[in-house]
C-alpha cells in the first residue's frame, strides 16, 4: 500500500453511527482515501469505545475494537443536544457525499438527524441508515445488536448447535456486524455510481436482520418452498468424508469430499491408505453402512500425524479440506499474510502491529497506509479551522460543553 491518489481520495464521509455495523461500511471507505469525521459525544465517545469492558470479553493492551473498526478517521466531538453542535453538524453535511448513521428512530428524531432533516441540506448526500430490524414494520424502532437480529432472529443460532436439545451458542462480537457493514458499504457505493449518472443522492439502508436472513438464506428459501425439516432431538451422524477430525498435536481440520467419487480415491492416495479403495467394507452401499468403520480408519491415521504433516500430504492431493483455525494462528499465517488479508497498522503503542484488511481489492487501486484510531475529539479543532470557525470561538463552544 501506498499514499499516492486513492480512488475515494476528496470524498468526504459523516460517520454518526455507533458500535460496529454502520461504522464498518465507513471504516472501507477511509481504507480507500476517504475522509471520514467520526461524531462522537463529549467525554464518552462512540459506545463501541466501552465493548471490551463486557465481561466477556479478553482484556488487551489497547481497545482491539476501536482500533479495528475506526481506523483512518478524524473524531470531532459534538454534543448533539446543544444546537451550536447541530448547526455545526449541518453545515459539515452541506459540505458531505455521505452521512452513516445506526441510531434508533427515536434518537434520530430528537437529535434531528432524520433523512427528512439531513437531505435537504444537499441534494448530493447519500444517506446511509443502518437499522437492527428494517425501516418499517413493528420492530422499526427497537435497538439491537448482531446477536440478536442477525445470528437469532434469522435462524442462524438455532441451526448451528448440534439438536434441538443442544444450547445455543452466541455470536463472537461483531460476527454479524461487519458482513451487514459490507452490505451498507455496497448500497452506499451503488447510490454513488447513481449520483454520477443523475447528480442527485440517494436514502439507502439495510439491516442486521436481512443480512442475517441472508446468510441463512438457503434454509429459509428451503422453508418458504414448503420444505418439512425433521426434528433434531439428537446431533446428526456425519459423513466420514465431511466430518472433522483430530491430529496428534490434538488439532483439528474437516474433510469436505462433495464429490466423493473423484475426491475419495485421492485422498486414499494422499494417505497411503489405497487398500481402503477395494475393502468391501467401503465399496457400493456397503460404504453407507459402514461410514463409522471408515471414520475409525481415517481417524487412526490422521491421529498420527501433525497439522504440518497433515497440511503436507493434503495440500497438493486436491482433496477438499479446511483447518479449524484458532484466531491466535493468524498472525503467522502465510495465506494471511500473502494475500494481505492482515495488513500494518501504524499505532504508537506497537513497534509492529497487524491489523484485518478491508475484505476485497481493486486491481490497479491501493488502500491507504491504516493508521490508529483517533482519540474522543482529537480532531475537533483541526476540522473546525477547516470549516472557518476561529479559535476564540472554539474556546467558547468547550466552555458551554457544545465541543470537547
Amino acid at each position: 500500500m501506498n499514499d499516492s491518489q486513492h480512488l475515494f481520495e476528496g470524498l468526504k464521509v459523516v460517520d454518526a453511527a455507533s458500535f460496529i455495523a454502520g461504522p464498518s461500511a465507513a471504516t472501507i471507505m477511509a481504507d480507500y482515501g476517504a475522509e471520514v469525521i467520526k461524531i462522537e459525544p463529549p467525554e464518552v465517545g462512540d459506545s463501541l469505545r466501552w465493548l471490551i469492558t463486557n465481561g466477556r470479553m479478553p482484556e488487551g493492551k489497547e481497545n482491539y475494537c476501536w482500533e479495528l473498526t475506526s481506523r483512518n478517521k478524524k473524531s470531532l466531538s459534538l454534543n448533539l443536544k446543544e444546537p451550536e453542535a447541530l448547526k455545526i453538524l449541518q453545515d459539515l453535511v452541506i459540505s458531505a457525499d455521505v452521512f452513516v448513521t445506526n441510531m434508533p428512530f427515536p434518537v434520530r428524531k430528537k437529535l434531528k438527524i432524520t433523512a427528512e432533516e439531513i437531505c435537504p441540506l444537499n441534494e448530493r448526500l447519500v444517506y446511509a441508515s443502518l437499522t437492527g430490524y428494517g425501516e418499517t414494520g413493528p420492530d422499526a424502532d427497537r435497538t439491537a445488536y448482531d446477536s440478536m437480529a442477525w445470528w437469532a432472529r434469522s435462524g442462524l443460532m438455532d441451526w448451528v448447535r448440534p439438536s434441538d436439545n443442544s444450547r445455543v451458542a452466541w455470536s463472537t462480537p461483531g460476527m454479524g456486524d461487519h458482513p451487514t457493514g459490507m452490505a451498507l458499504y455496497g448500497a452506499i457505493v451503488t447510490a454513488l455510481y447513481k449520483r454520477q449518472l443523475t447528480g442527485k443522492g440517494s436514502e439507502v439502508s439495510t439491516s442486521l436482520m436481512a443480512n442475517g436472513a441472508w446468510a441463512n438464506g438457503v434454509f429459509i428459501q428451503a422453508a418458504l418452498m414448503g420444505v418439512e425439516f425433521a426434528d433434531r432431538l439428537e446431533p446428526l451422524p456425519r459423513h466420514p468424508f465431511y466430518d472433522f477430525y483430530t491430529t496428534k498435536d490434538n488439532r483439528e481440520f474437516a474433510l469436505g469430499l462433495i464429490n466423493a467419487t473423484r475426491e475419495w480415491p485421492k485422498l486414499a492416495r494422499a494417505i497411503n491408505r489405497t487398500d481402503l479403495l477395494t475393502d468391501p467394507r467401503f465399496e457400493g452401499d456397503n460404504l453407507i453402512e459402514n461410514a463409522k468403520e471408515l471414520k475409525v480408519e481415517l481417524q487412526s491415521k490422521f491421529s498420527k500425524m501433525t497439522l504440518d504433516e497433515i497440511n503436507k500430504l493434503l495440500r497438493p492431493s486436491g482433496v477438499t479440506y479446511g483447518v479449524l483455525g484458532k484466531t491466535t494462528d493468524h498472525e503467522k499465517d502465510p495465506q494471511f499474510l500473502d494475500t494481505e488479508t492482515l495488513v500494518p497498522l501504524e499505532h504508537e503503542s506497537f513497534s509492529e502491529l497487524l491489523t484485518i484488511n478491508s475484505p476485497f481489492q481493486i486491481d490497479g487501486e491501493d488502500k491507504i497506509s491504516f493508521k490508529r484510531a483517533p482519540h474522543i475529539g482529537e480532531n475537533t479543532s483541526e476540522i473546525l479551522s477547516e470549516m472557518g470557525v476561529d479559535e476564540e470561538t472554539q474556546k467558547t463552544l468547550m466552555e458551554k460543553g457544545v465541543i470537547a
